[in-house]
């Protein structure tokens, strides 16, 4: 059971990396859409200036010079705008489409509860690893390099970290009901 779910999971990454150019296209028009809403401007307010000032101190502690805005950083006198575009809300899309296919299953609540507390500071960690990527990238090569990276292998990485987390979620964390028990 837990073998087959992680290889419908694995055949349905497969098939995304496969179609990376729609999907990357598709983003842009879901981002054209938020747009309008302007609930946008909620994230920009609020979560920007705290990922800015996580991904400084990052930086920082990588004895890389970097200083937080309120919409983005100064890495090496270069800066870099993070807008709320950046903050991984596909990611955090994508992680609940996966848990509807991954919770598919007679498995407790609390091991249910666990993997899905890995996955959301999993994919935390992967966005602020994207970021500090992008960041590197800007610094070291050119602006080319960081779009490539951005628009592109930064939809593999989250890809490869999903991966990752139900290959561990199903190995080691979900564990499922007793049925055999009696009053």
């Amino acid at each position: 059971m837990r073998q087959s779910k992680f290889s419908t999971i694995f055949v349905v990454s497969a098939l995304l990396l496969l179609m990376l150019p729609f999907i990357s296209t598709f983003n842009e028009f879901l981002t054209s859409i938020f747009l309008r809403w302007r609930l946008y401007q909620a994230l920009e307010n609020v979560v920007v200036p705290y990922e800015a000032k996580v991904l400084a101190g990052i930086f920082n502690s990588l004895n890389i010079a970097a200083l937080a805005t309120q919409t983005g950083i100064w890495i090496s006198q270069t800066f870099i705008e993070i807008q709320w575009n950046c903050l991984g809300w596909q990611s955090a899309v994508l992680l609940l489409a996966t848990f509807l296919t991954g919770f598919q299953g007679n498995f407790t609540k609390s091991s249910k509860f666990e993997v899905i507390f890995i996955g959301v500071v999993g994919t935390y960690l992967i966005t602020l690893a994207r970021m500090l990527v992008v960041g590197i990238f800007a610094v070291m090569w050119n602006v080319e390099a960081v779009r490539v990276f951005h628009d592109w292998f930064s939809l593999i990485f989250v890809i490869a970290w999903f991966f990752v987390f139900w290959w561990f979620s199903y190995s080691f964390v979900l564990e499922t009901k007793d049925t055999d028990w009696t009053d």
